[in-house]
Formats: structure tokens, C-alpha cells, sequence
């Protein structure tokens, strides 16, 4: 349970407790000052409490001395010993002894700085002789912790523990990466220091510092190899500095990787970076993403341009036709193998699912899917079978080959990485540079011309959106709950006759020749120099 402050301590804004005490009107003429206020030198609650009751009882013990020296020339004997004030006027004498607490010490009401310093040096003198003082015999010492990076590894390896309790494989290299990169940085900021050594000043360095570091500071030349301090001292006025968002997504991830370890050693972080810094995650609509209108659709699918390019490959012709014909996501085209392609009901089908191929390299050719809603039955366009796609799956096959394109490697972010980087150089080859037009655009053009003529459930069957809405959404099956003609139906909805010209394209459709050069250059470019 939290402390709580007590009424005379107030916490500045670096995390430094301040004891405060209200002079009493009738008094303030002895003193220079309408208010005691000074720093006690520690964020603790729980040793600043000491020290604020020990001054607060001082100084309550000092204004009854000067309303009695004020009442009387007389001096009357009180409980504790008087001082020899014969030099400086009417005092109170205490002091510090470790075994017994606070006694008393020097008050003089005729120099108001005198008596204040007075009693926070007794105070320090206070503090100094519990630190000293030996440890109760029955109390062993505590043991140091471990430094901050000795934690990183056991904190990713429960993360994964974590995901297989919710029934997935692992934790996925992306969402792993992304959160040694954030602890790594704190680490740079703050120090590689043992983990209950953590404070509020370290909270305040990551804070100050976080929004000066320039994006991809590990990959630029500029900044490659420099630590945090050097990269400080440069001018990033034309460096682009870490967002907003991608500063508070660095915070959430060190927050809860340092709420794990704290918990560890049967503590709780001191702190919580960024936790005043509001979210920016929530897009404007300005900045969502956009559907390709006719006229740019007839750009991108132009013969004359479509899969042209220095390294041209037979993904860089068919990931957008397959995309724009099924609203399939990127990862999802990129990471299909000869065996997805299947038959249902007589209806040539994808099978989009994320089982592997058992003889394939795991690492490489992992398959991943968004959601549950993603494994479905997607039937194959007419357009896309007119263009001859089931004629290359079989000169693939024929090949020896296994995956529709076997030169996608699989990364952090998938196989679809590398084609999605490509069609943006595309788009800006072809001049069509909104930034809100991306591969992505795709899925949002096919759900658009799906939505007058297809019941908004089968639209989410064809696409693999998650159907449950509410309580009503979740009974049944809605991968079994439409037949393959049902989505076949909401497939040849889906009409490009006005914008795409099959027969041009057609006689563009890359061969097996092209995909051999392609995987070539690969195999050239990863050979070890």
C-alpha cells in the first residue's frame, strides 16, 4: 500500500521531498520568514515522514518556547533542559542519541535563520546516526540485485512462456525485438546500474533525453556507433528525432519490463516514465489510409509498367493482381505455397492458413496469420486465372519449386516486407505519391466494391475480418456458415473489366526464366563475402 504525505511534505517536480511548516501569525515577527520550506534530499515518502515529524515537532516545541519568553520575563523550567542562552537569548537545546530518539536541540526565537538551520542540522545529525547504527540483529541485510540487463533475457523468455499460455508458438521476432530495443535504450540513457538503485533522477534523464534521440540511430552513418552522450552533442536539426508515440511505446515497454523485475526482487518500480505523455496512437482521419481510385488503378496495372524494374521478379506482377482481386493481406500472397493452391467444390481456391511445410527451413518460411478469422477459403478470381496464375503454379510445381515465390524470405515482418518496400518505390516510379495509398490500399478498394452487393458477414468470411460484433456474432461458424460458391460469388463481385487489361497483361506475365535470375541475385547477395 502507498504512503501517504503527511500534511508538511510537498514533492517538487523532480521528484525531491520539501518539508513545508506555516510560521503562526503571532510569531512572524521573530522570525524573517512567513514559511519554513527546504529540501529533505530524498524521493523516499518513508524517510522524508522521519524527518518532517522530528522538525515538525521541533519547531512546535519552539514557538510555545517564544510565546512563554513572550508572556513573561520570567523564565519557567520545562521538561526538557534548558541551554545557556545568557549570550544569545531564550533557547531550547536538543539532541540525537541513537538509543533513545530525539531529545533535544537549539532553538533560538531572537535569529530565526539560526533556529531553523538549527534544527535541520539536527535532523541531518538524525539520519546520519540511523545509518550507522547496526542492523537489528534479527533483520538480515539485503541483498544486492542484479544489474538491469541481467534482466532482459529472463523478462523476453516469460514474455514467450506467455504466448504459448494463450496458445501461441512463441513470442514473434518483431514484438521481441521491440522490446530489447526499448530496454536497451533505457539502459543507454540511465546506466547498466543494479535495479533497486533506480530513481526518480533516473526517471528524469530518460524523460529529458528520450525525445532527442534521432529514428534509426543505429543505421545511420551519422550516428552509427556513438553513444548516448556523443549523439547529444550533435546538431539533429536536420536529423528526424524519435515521435511522440514511438517514445511512449519505448516507455510502455520499459515499464513493464522493470514492473516484472522490481516484482522479482518484492518491490515496485519507483517510478513510470511517461506517464503524464497522452497517446498519439489514435489516427486523424486525414492520415488513415485510402482506396485506389479507377484512374489509379489503371496506373498501377499499366503493362507497360507493371513488374518493371532493375531487379524485376514474378512477385513484383502477381502480389498486386492476387491482392487487388481477393483483398488478401501482403503477408498472407507472400508467404503461399503450391499447396495452398486447392480444389473445393470444383472451385480453385487459395488456402490461406499458417501451416508450414514441413520440409522447408522453419526460420525462413514461417507462416503467420493476423487472427483466427484469417484461416479461410479464399476462390480464385476469373481474372486471375485468365492471366494464366494456375498455369505458372503448375510450371512451379513441374520446377521442383514449393512456394509461390521462393525468392520472399521471411523477416521480421514477414516475407511481404520486401514487396511491400518495392511497390512503394513503384508508386513513386509511377507517380502516384499519396502517402495514404499503400499495398494496404488494396484490401480497403476490395471491401469497398464488396459492400452493396455483398452481406456485410460474407464480406468478412472473404477477407478475414473477425465477425464477432457482439454476444449474437459468436454462435456458429462463419468460415463454415458460407459455402465456396457463396464466396465465389462475393469474389466475381469484384469487377476490374473498366480498369485492367487482362489481355495487354497477360502477355507481360513474368516465366520461370525470371524467377531463376531472381533467385540467382539472391543467392549472390547472401553469399558470405
Amino acid at each position: 500500500m502507498a504512503l501517504k504525505f503527511a500534511s508538511n511534505l510537498s514533492r517538487n517536480r523532480y521528484g525531491v521531498l520539501h518539508f513545508r511548516l506555516a510560521i503562526p501569525p503571532d510569531l512572524r515577527s521573530h522570525f524573517a520568514v512567513k514559511e519554513i520550506y527546504r529540501s529533505l534530499n530524498t524521493a523516499s515518502v518513508k524517510d522524508a515522514a522521519l524527518q518532517a515529524q522530528a522538525l515538525s515537532m521541533a519547531f512546535k516545541r519552539a514557538f510555545v518556547e517564544i510565546r512563554q519568553q513572550s508572556m513573561t520575563s520570567i523564565k519557567k523550567p520545562l521538561k526538557t533542559p534548558l541551554y545557556d542562552t545568557s549570550d544569545i537569548g531564550v533557547g531550547l537545546v536538543m539532541e540525537y542519541h541513537p538509543d533513545g530518539g530525539l531529545k533535544t536541540f537549539q532553538l533560538d526565537p531572537h535569529d530565526s535563520q539560526k533556529t531553523i538551520d538549527a534544527a535541520f542540522a539536527t535532523v541531518e545529525r538524525m539520519n546520519k546516526a540511523r545509518s550507522s547504527a547496526p542492523a537489528p540483529a534479527t533483520k538480515a541485510a539485503p541483498l544486492p540485485s542484479k544489474h538491469i540487463a541481467e534482466y532482459v533475457t529472463p523478462y523476453l523468455d516469460y514474455q514467450a512462456a506467455q504466448q504459448k499460455q494463450l496458445g501461441k508458438d512463441t513470442l514473434s521476432t518483431k514484438t521481441s525485438d521491440s522490446y530489447r530495443a526499448a530496454i536497451e535504450s533505457f539502459i543507454e540513457i540511465v546506466g547498466n546500474k543494479p535495479l533497486l538503485e533506480l530513481t526518480i533522477h533516473d526517471q528524469n534523464r530518460f524523460e529529458d533525453i528520450v525525445f532527442r534521440l534521432p529514428t534509426n540511430r543505429n543505421k545511420m552513418s551519422v550516428t552509427c556507433g556513438l553513444t548516448i552522450d556523443q549523439i547529444l552533442e550533435l546538431d539533429t536539426t536536420n536529423l528526424k528525432l524519435l515521435s511522440l508515440q514511438t517514445a511512449k511505446n519505448y516507455a510502455q515497454r520499459t515499464n513493464n519490463f522493470l514492473s516484472w523485475a522490481f516484482r522479482r526482487e518484492g518491490s515496485k518500480p519507483p517510478f513510470e516514465l511517461l506517464d503524464q505523455v497522452k497517446s498519439t496512437k489514435k489516427r486523424k482521419a486525414a492520415d488513415k489510409r485510402r482506396a485506389f481510385t479507377p484512374e489509379e488503378l489503371r496506373i498501377v496495372f499499366n503493362p507497360a509498367t507493371l513488374g518493371k524494374s532493375v531487379q524485376a521478379s514474378p512477385y513484383m506482377f502477381w502480389l498486386p493482381l492476387i491482392a487487388v482481386h481477393t483483398g488478401m493481406r501482403i503477408n498472407e500472397i507472400a508467404q503461399l505455397d503450391l499447396a495452398d493452391f486447392v480444389t473445393n467444390s470444383g472451385i480453385s481456391c487459395f488456402s490461406v492458413t499458417d501451416e508450414p511445410d514441413k520440409e522447408e527451413e522453419p526460420e525462413l518460411f514461417a507462416k503467420r496469420l493476423k487472427n483466427e478469422a484469417s484461416k479461410r477459403i479464399v476462390p480464385i478470381h476469373q481474372g486471375l486465372i485468365g492471366l494464366g496464375l494456375l498455369e505458372y503454379v503448375g510450371t512451379l510445381r513441374a520446377a521442383g519449386q514449393k512456394r509461390l515465390f521462393p525468392d520472399l524470405i521471411g523477416g521480421r515482418d514477414g516475407p511481404g516486407q520486401p514487396a511491400s518496400k518495392h511497390f512503394g518505390r513503384y508508386c513513386d516510379k509511377i507517380g502516384l505519391t499519396d502517402e495514404r495509398l499503400v499495398f494496404h490500399s488494396f484490401r480497403h478498394g476490395t471491401v469497398g466494391l464488396m459492400r452493396p452487393k455483398v452481406a456485410k458477414e460474407l464480406r468478412k468470411a472473404v477477407v478475414g475480418h473477425s465477425a464477432i460484433e457482439d454476444a449474437h456474432d459468436g454462435y456458429g461458424d462463419i468460415n463454415n456458415d458460407f459455402s465456396v460458391q457463396d464466396k465465389q460469388g462475393a469474389i466475381e463481385a469484384l469487377n476490374f473489366d473498366e480498369v485492367i487489361d487482362y489481355s495487354a497483361l497477360k502477355r507481360e506475365a513474368p516465366t520461370l526464366e525470371l524467377l531463376s535470375s531472381s533467385l540467382a541475385r539472391n543467392a549472390k547477395r547472401r553469399a558470405p563475402k
